[in-house]
């Protein structure tokens, strides 16, 4: 089995998220020949399915306005403009059975019932500290003890988990880094995050359109390994039924054991995070909105949130909600149990069966590739774009890199490897 006889291939991406969108895209409009592989319909985790005229995201997802991704986005001509911001001034904070007002402000810190007087006076002083707070000093610090040097009470440091825990939908926070933990925070609390009108199916159809402009082919093709460059240096992707030969190749698959299992090896750093962050979500398109839009667990894994209206996510008048339970290390809840855990919870927000029009639900997504942890370094000890440790293979994905988590670090890192890959392509060229 041979390479294919074509001519020659600048940079070659492995797979079609944003990650993968992003490195393509930059890497051709620096000029070189450009193809991505992915036999899946475009887009990974940001995709979105429609039902009976209700658009769902796999999961809830927002755009952070202040994170790394919207300037790259941006720059690729990506327009965010169109969405909003979630309801949470009249969000509520479950505890024990029962619903409070959520702290998200000073009236309803004020006003809740969540916490005694003296706990709203030190969470106060933590939150208006926490925007000041240098987050890099941080790093290598655990949340567990980040959070015990604040000397705040079982229910406001719950309620402090819960944020971080909506922030990065990890259930599993005590050795995660705390200067990653902190910055995204920072972002969450101010400037906040947008939903997106169509959802993260925006981000994907407008990446789709800047790649194809761009000239990057796309090819319904699934890669089954990524052997060692040659002596001309060039890497070679193996196919079902051919070989393709690139000056550079982007693994951008999603989680570091897919891409591990491409290279047949391991990847410098990969251990330094956390296992694969994953959730059980369901996702309604209802008739009416609920009484209570927003509803976050506090010392429980529940996420609740309505995201159509503000975003445009379903038939005029009509809603959609989206609901997560984060999933601990060695929880063994099946499917069927955490779906009724979630409809439960859906009833307790004011969701009746008769308003339920549609409804998908996904008892294990995988969130995240992994988030980093204080042993590991924080961010500056995530795998970096080069470290498959391979000639002429890089990585993109929400796992990689020292910018941001989520899908700021899948845009950020898919970038930065395709600022590599043309790099490498121009100075092969010269050579």
């Amino acid at each position: 089995m041979g390479p294919t006889s074509e001519p020659d291939i600048d940079t070659l991406v492995v797979g079609g998220g944003l990650a993968g969108l992003v490195a393509a895209t930059t890497a051709a409009r620096a000029g070189g020949r450009t193809v991505l592989l992915e036999p899946h319909p475009l887009g990974g985790r940001a995709r979105v399915d429609e039902r009976s005229g209700f658009r769902f995201n796999r999961g809830p997802r927002a755009l952070y306005l202040g994170g790394a991704g919207r300037p790259a986005l941006e720059a690729l001509g990506v327009d965010l403009s169109a969405g909003g911001a979630p309801a949470l001034g009249r969000a509520m904070a479950r505890r024990d059975g029962r619903l409070h007002r959520l702290p998200s402000g000073p009236m309803s810190l004020l006003r809740t019932s969540l916490l005694r007087p003296g706990d709203k006076v030190r969470l106060a002083g933590l939150l208006a500290r926490l925007p000041k707070v240098d987050a890099p000093a941080l790093s290598g610090t655990t949340f567990a003890a980040y959070l015990a040097d604040q000397r705040l009470s079982p229910v406001a440091a719950d309620l402090v988990r819960m944020l971080a825990r909506v922030a990065t939908y990890a259930a599993d926070l005590d050795d995660l880094d705390a200067g990653a933990l902190v910055a995204q925070l920072q972002l969450a609390l101010a400037p906040g995050v947008r939903y997106l009108d169509g959802g993260f199916q925006s981000l994907v159809d407008q990446l789709r359109a800047a790649a194809w402009d761009a000239g990057v082919e796309v090819r319904p093709v699934a890669a089954r390994a990524v052997l060692p460059a040659g002596a001309d240096g060039a890497a070679t992707v193996e196919a079902v039924d051919h070989r393709l030969q690139a000056r550079t190749v982007v693994l951008a698959t999603g989680t570091p054991s897919a891409a591990e299992a491409l290279l047949g090896a391991p990847l410098v750093g990969a251990d330094h995070l956390s296992p694969p962050v994953t959730a059980a979500c369901l996702e309604l398109g209802l008739r009416r909105p609920p009484a209570h839009p927003v509803v976050f667990g506090v010392g429980e894994p529940l996420y609740l949130s309505t995201h159509c209206p503000p975003a445009l996510l379903a038939p005029p008048g009509q809603v959609v909600v989206h609901l997560m339970r984060n999933h601990a290390a060695g929880e063994a809840l099946d499917a069927k149990a955490q779906r009724a855990w979630l409809r439960s919870a859906a009833a307790e927000a004011g969701v009746a069966e008769a308003d339920v029009a549609e409804e998908r639900f996904l008892a294990e997504m995988v969130v995240t590739g992994g988030l980093p942890t204080a042993q590991g370094g924080g961010l500056s000890g995530r795998p970096e774009a080069s470290a498959a440790d391979r000639p002429g293979v890089l990585l993109a994905g929400d796992w990689v890199g020292p910018v941001g988590l989520l899908a700021d670090a899948a845009i950020a890192s898919g970038a930065e490897a395709g600022r590599q890959a043309a790099r490498r392509a121009a100075t092969m060229a010269v050579a």
